[in-house]
């Protein structure tokens, strides 16, 4: 396979970053039978990319060569953050692989450049919720495991790894 360049969301991908959010959320509201509100996506998407210099947060647009492949957001959880969250933990925010790209590896080198982040940052565990119809799978594939928790915000079971030393 060939490498996976992990860019910062600059202005040059900035329409390109909003679009995979909408392909995301179209696929996420497919499989939850619910409906995004394009509006609010903007909005948020635009908040991601404020937040991306933020040493806490990992947020990179991935490419092989000029072809995007998809991208991935994790967060160090802080008291500061709203939602849940668990202290010092990392979090696995948002991850998505173009389908075209999916089940060659890919996912795996992006979720390993996210772990070297936390481990950079001496995060010790990583949580997320998983999208039952694709996550789930590729996340206990990675060895994520259920923790018995329910996320309130998204109604999503939890799952917890340790970060590989």
């Amino acid at each position: 396979m060939e490498q996976i360049i992990f860019t910062d969301i600059t202005d040059e991908y900035h329409d390109i970053f909003h679009r995979l959010m909408q392909a995301y959320a179209k696929e996420l509201d497919m499989h939850q039978n619910r409906n995004t509100d394009p509006a609010i996506l903007k909005r948020w998407t635009d908040k991601l990319i404020q937040k991306q210099s933020e040493n806490t947060v990992c947020l990179k647009l991935c490419r092989i060569q000029s072809s995007v492949i998809g991208f991935l957001y994790g967060r160090i959880d802080s008291p500061d953050d709203k939602g849940f969250k668990k202290i010092g933990h990392g979090c696995i925010m948002e991850f998505y692989v173009l389908p075209e790209y999916r089940r060659k590896g890919c996912g795996r080198i992006m979720f390993h450049h996210m772990e070297e982040h936390f481990r950079k940052n001496d995060v010790t565990e990583i949580y997320l919720t998983a999208d039952p119809v694709t996550g789930k799978p590729f996340w206990e594939a990675l060895g994520f495991t259920p923790t018995g928790e329910i996320s309130p915000e998204n109604s999503q079971e939890v799952y917890e790894k340790s970060v590989d030393r």
